[in-house]
């Protein structure tokens, strides 16, 4: 199954594992040497898939529950 189909085959929620990790993704972008977009394509978005990827493979309520909790950690932790 290709991964945009993969990507596309679930809702979007409002947060998921590259949101957290990615969460200063602007940042990250702005720092880097090399051209953004490139960066962006090349080191960023291959990571982001395959944590979306995982996701779907190993969708649960449990692991939805493990989202939100981290999600609320990395707010108040911030």
């Amino acid at each position: 199954q290709e991964i945009k189909d993969i990507v596309l085959s679930v809702r979007p929620g409002i947060a998921d594992e590259a949101s957290i990790k990615y969460r200063n993704e602007n940042e990250i972008l702005s720092n880097c040497n090399d051209d953004p977009e490139i960066f962006y394509l090349e080191r960023i978005l291959p990571i982001k898939l395959s944590l979306c990827r995982n996701y779907v493979q190993n969708n649960s309520l449990l692991g939805d529950l493990k989202i939100i909790l981290k999600t609320l950690y990395v707010i108040l932790r911030d």
